[in-house]
């Protein structure tokens, strides 16, 4: 990426209080009103002088994948809604699933296909909102392999993880590809793999390593999933369904939606400003690097729905459940998607 015209823009580096969880949902529901979720006694009328504590659990470290929730918290958006937010980081040990319907966190950020499979195993959790409507999977290869298109990885090494096992077999089958002509080496999510030559392209995350390669000087070719009606949402914004049936808990759900809308709304207008803020506030204790954080703030950006609609970019609609259903279809899923998302929570939410 190029960044000579980038204006770094700097401010004092705030950091919140951030908190680890345990992991497992039958542990967590062996624990559930037992966490630090927040009070509701007196929420149903959140005051910014008097803000509640609530808190949001990440599905893995902070970085630039979650640019709308850490936007709002350094803006302040949440304090403007009455809220003392806490940020909790996920990570190999902690599932947000878990932290949610434990008590631990008030909501959590999950892809729909882990919010249906905590469901299915009866985990009492709900999604209101969608960051990513478009979804972030897409084939990766170099610029130079000559791949374009699915068919293409007939008769070529293709490296996947195990999770991304059962997504692209299903997807090969429906885009007409054959998948015995495809040979699948595990290799993780780790690019190097492509880059030294050991597989022809990969699954990835298009902010994830299409950004890393293009930093370290490689041409690359993308082959989003989404483009063949193949749409994984990231990104939810997924809560316990009792808390939207208690008048406090629900009024501080619906605080936070709308604070980390404002977030999403300004990420969406200027990606670089809020990959920055990622940066300052959390990416660079984390050894992560800059320029990756300012690049794929904009590549997640483009996966918002901001090119189809200019507020609710959060909302979720029954074509957008429509969607996913057809995903867990696709991929073997046995749920109902109308079971977990709920249009008129979020369109009370967003506003849409």
């Amino acid at each position: 990426m190029d960044t000579s015209h980038v204006i770094i823009r700097t401010r004092p580096r705030l950091h919140r209080r951030i908190a680890s969880g345990v992991g497992g949902v039958t542990a967590a529901l062996l624990l559930a009103g037992c966490g630090g979720a927040a009070s509701t006694e007196g929420a149903a009328a959140l005051d910014p002088e008097s803000p509640v504590d609530a808190s949001i659990q990440f599905g893995w470290h902070p970085n630039v994948e979650n640019m709308a929730t850490i936007v709002a918290e350094q803006k302040g958006y949440f304090e403007d809604e009455g809220l003392n937010i806490e940020i909790m980081p996920g990570g190999p040990e902690v599932t947000a699933d878990a932290q949610i319907v434990s008590g631990n966190a008030d909501m959590g950020i999950l892809s729909s296909e882990a919010l249906a499979n905590a469901v299915l195993n009866e985990a009492p959790l709900v999604g209101i909102g969608a960051t990513y409507q478009k979804s972030p999977s897409a084939i990766l290869a170099l610029a130079e392999s000559g791949i374009e298109e699915p068919s293409d990885l007939e008769g070529r090494d293709f490296g996947v993880s195990q999770t991304d096992m059962r997504v692209y077999e299903p997807f090969f089958e429906s885009v007409g590809v054959d998948v015995e002509a495809v040979n699948m080496v595990d290799t993780g999510a780790d690019p190097a793999a492509l880059a030294s030559g050991e597989v022809d392209a990969m699954s990835s995350v298009m902010p994830n390593q299409p950004v890393v390669l293009r930093d370290q000087g490689y041409e690359t070719s993308e082959i989003p999933l989404a483009d063949y009606d193949y749409n994984r949402w990231s990104g939810a914004l997924v809560v316990r369904e009792d808390s939207l049936e208690d008048e406090g808990e629900r009024e501080i759900v619906l605080a936070m939606a709308r604070a980390i809308e404002r977030g999403l709304q300004d990420a969406v207008e200027d990606p670089l400003e809020a990959g920055d803020i990622v940066y300052e506030a959390y990416a660079a204790d984390l050894g992560l690097e800059e320029a990756t954080q300012l690049e794929g703030a904009s590549v997640w950006a483009s996966l918002t729905t901001a090119d189809e609609r200019e507020t609710g970019l959060l909302r979720i609609d029954e074509e957008g459940v429509a969607s996913q259903q057809e995903f867990f279809d696709n991929t073997g899923v046995d749920i109902d998607a109308d079971a977990i998302f709920d249009v008129e929570v979020s369109e009370e939410a967003f506003d849409g």
